[in-house]
């Protein structure tokens, strides 16, 4: 009689995703290789909403979906810590974007960079917030530790609220004034 394999994590050095971000840059231009990352990091959402879904659930039927938002986002908090990944803070910054922040993201460590780089992080958020929303979820990181901010802030909400950020920044507006615009 076979049985189900208990389920497995798998832990990586830390500068396991250093040596993913140098070696997607070598032979691809900054802007595809960010590219590259994001959908790496979009494809491992599935399994990452799994794990935590199992790390969370208290019952067999209980979803991610269903949890009040403090138990969920303290257990994503716990989780990722957990994973060495580093803690987030959830925070609502308007009615249609809210915020994670993080002090110690483990992505950022070991690198300098002109511009926020948690591509695998933004892809990865992207994907697991949107399952667990049950639709689209956009996040974009404007604060990055491996720039020289603080924190890595990765701002998130609908993809329509998210582009009008992202076209505001790029125009050279900061994200905080292009948050007040939002209507």
């Amino acid at each position: 009689m076979m049985t189900e394999p208990a389920a497995r994590s798998l832990r990586l050095p830390p500068g396991s995703l250093r040596a993913l971000h140098q070696a997607l840059a070598r032979g691809h231009d900054p802007v595809e290789s960010a590219t590259l990352l994001r959908e790496i990091g979009y494809e491992m959402g599935d399994v990452f909403y799994d794990a935590l879904e199992e790390a969370l659930a208290q019952a067999p039927e209980e979803s991610l979906r269903s949890l009040p938002p403090e138990r969920f986002w303290s257990g994503c908090s716990a989780f990722f810590e957990q994973h060495g990944w580093g803690g987030l803070r959830w925070a609502k910054l308007h009615p249609a974007v809210a915020a994670l922040d993080s002090p110690d993201w483990i992505e950022s460590e070991e690198r300098r960079e002109p511009h926020p780089a948690c591509h695998l992080t933004t892809g990865l958020l992207a994907k697991l917030l949107s399952r667990a929303a049950g639709g689209d979820i956009a996040v974009l990181e404007v604060e990055c530790r491996a720039r020289g901010d603080q924190r890595c802030r990765f701002l998130f909400g609908g993809p329509e609220a998210l582009d009008l950020l992202y076209r505001e920044i790029r125009a050279g507006t900061s994200y905080t004034a292009a948050l007040a615009q939002l209507a």
